[in-house]
């Protein structure tokens, strides 16, 4: 049967490695626990309980000492944990980071908390005299951390009776997708920093808060954006947190505020604004409408710590303010991130009313098929609208509303396929947006890394094929799309009776590598002018579970090209 570990440490300055040793000590097929977060009842007892609980003790230290609440004789919340193990006779593993390898904020001497930094010296010789070797280490770092915990506790062995179990809660092991964080807390560096952790801490447990701080005048750099969307990939809901220091810094650096905005609202749907000393209408016109606000200012003003006043009323009310946000304490989803390549009605109506640019920009047989296929189409302008996800393949309803369809049915579904089941693990799925910038979509731009990170987390592209004769969009994204870890599809309002599917892979709007992919390569997570609604469901219901899933290519089928001609103008 599986054994519960307690997992016990400071956390601002542990926080990767916690994360390491969680993922060993699951490995290892050990049930995690940790309850080091303020809540509606006492935080202390409620870890110390946690600890009676446990069956194994794992402490890290390194260089802070931890909170010291009232009543408990001036101890930490981390050695009252220590000390609650040793009174009920816990098998105790320690680890321990040598001082010198600590800088900067991550040391009690640093911040000028001398009384800390003595308890934590005296603790810390206690804790290296008082064990025996094979139950006390130092590490380096996190990876060192995860060898040694591997090393000093035994592998859990299986119940042969039930299939292998672990995780926090005793769940089956979590999807690689899973979405982990239930609010994200986005907050300025430098303006909001303990803030943002005070209010982290104080949120329940259930919530799974993280945070994450950015710096306005770097928000363009590649990898300051890519550190925010690492955290974005994992949360379920976001909340921007917001200061009159922050604000002005957001607004002084052109396109920071707007961008990362736009960022949040894009990746989950909405997002929410936490105003400490600013009123709602503060919020710039500029900016995506927030899905609710939220004045945290007195209850952070107040210092309790406890859920009250204005605390208590954001966690009532947040999970009501938009159906996204009830997502908030639901952990079994995972995150399935997509782009959509087309058009914008601006872009549309440009080359509506000035065909001359394909031919100027890309050559006369461009501009030739381009005029012949808008010749089969009635008003196909309408077809697109301000964003490129609110394309509409067939004149029947957008791109993301179709996508928002497939995946509800996946997920309502009440008998779940075995192929689900081995590709979703339990868990349902939250769509994540990446808006298509063309300009993003090269090697040697600042967003090419977090595209390669969104592309190994598995992704799927929907692609216009009317819109790659576009001079803004002709030939971008062909290196990524090349690549099969991502799910892609052309979709073709071409009317099949006018154009074989022949006709489509050998005209100038073919797209070469999906040509290949589709036609040299059979690769089923590659398709070519689906042509009508039915067909895209189809094709959507079954890719989009093994997207998440990220497996290979379950082999070719020789008879794909003919099967696809063959239906290409029937539908399903």
């Amino acid at each position: 049967m599986s054994q519960q570990v307690y997992l016990s440490s400071t956390l601002a300055d542990l926080a990767a490695y916690r994360d390491a040793a969680l993922k060993a000590l699951v490995k290892l097929g050990y049930r995690v626990k940790d309850s080091y977060r303020a809540s509606a009842e006492p935080p202390v007892d409620q870890c110390l309980a946690d600890v009676r609980g446990a069956d194994i003790y794992l402490g890290l230290f390194a260089g802070r000492y931890g909170a010291c609440p009232d009543g408990y004789g001036g101890k930490s919340i981390t050695e009252l944990e220590y000390r609650q193990a040793l009174t009920t006779g816990k098998p105790c593993y320690i680890f321990i980071r040598p001082l010198e390898e600590i800088t900067g904020k991550d040391l009690d001497s640093v911040q000028g908390k001398l009384e800390s930094h003595q308890k934590l010296l005296a603790l810390r010789d206690e804790l290296t005299t008082g064990h025996a070797a094979a139950t006390c280490a130092f590490f380096s770092d996190p990876t060192d951390l995860a060898l040694k915990i591997t090393q000093a506790l035994p592998r859990v062995e299986d119940d042969p009776l039930s299939p292998r179990r672990g995780g926090i809660f005793n769940e089956t092991a979590p999807h690689p997708g899973q979405l982990s964080s239930g609010l994200l807390i986005v907050g300025i560096r430098g303006c909001a920093d303990q803030t943002v952790e005070t209010l982290r801490q104080a949120l329940p447990p259930d919530w799974q808060a993280t945070t994450a701080l950015v710096s306005p005048e770097s928000f363009s750099d590649g990898q300051e954006r890519l550190a925010l969307d690492r955290s974005l990939s994992r949360a379920r809901c976001v909340a921007l947190h917001l200061t009159p220091a922050g604000l002005a810094r957001l607004t002084e650096n052109p396109g920071s505020g707007a961008g990362l905005s736009r960022m949040l609202a894009a990746r989950l749907g909405s997002y929410s604004v936490l105003l400490e000393a600013l009123p709602a209408a503060g919020i710039p016109q500029d900016w995506p409408a927030p899905a609710a606000t939220f004045p945290v200012g007195d209850w952070l003003a107040d210092g309790s710590g406890a859920i009250g006043g204005e605390l208590a009323r954001l966690v009532q009310a947040f999970p009501l303010a938009t159906p996204g946000h009830r997502d908030v304490t639901n952990p079994r989803l995972v995150g399935l991130a997509y782009s959509v390549l087309a058009m914008t009605r601006a872009e549309a109506e440009q080359i509506a009313a000035n065909p001359e640019l394909i031919r100027d920009e890309l050559g006369r047989k461009p501009f030739e098929f381009f005029q012949s296929v808008v010749g089969s189409l009635t008003r196909w302008v309408d077809r697109y609208g301000p964003c490129r996800h609110d394309w509409q393949p067939f004149g029947n309803g957008s791109v993301r509303q179709l996508l928002d369809d497939v995946v509800r049915t996946i997920n309502e579904q009440r008998v779940v396929a075995k192929r689900d089941q081995s590709a979703l693990l339990g868990n349902h799925i939250r769509l994540r947006y990446y808006p298509f910038e063309p300009e993003a979509f090269a090697t040697d731009t600042p967003d090419w890394p977090l595209l390669e990170a969104m592309r190994g987390r598995g992704c799927l592209v929907l692609v216009d094929e009317l819109s790659t004769l576009h001079p803004t969009l002709a030939g971008k994204g062909n290196l990524f799309l090349s690549d099969p870890a991502v799910t892609v599809a052309t979709l073709s309002g071409v009317d099949p009776a006018v154009f074989s599917l022949d006709a489509l892979i050998d005209s100038p709007q073919k797209i070469d590598v999906l040509v290949d992919r589709f036609a040299n390569k059979l690769d089923p997570r590659c398709e070519l002018a689906i042509n009508n609604r039915a067909r895209v469901r189809r094709w959507l219901r079954l890719s989009l579970p093994e997207t998440l899933a990220g497996a290979e290519a379950q082999g070719a089928d020789p008879n794909r090209r003919e099967e696809f001609r063959r239906t290409l103008a029937g539908g399903i």
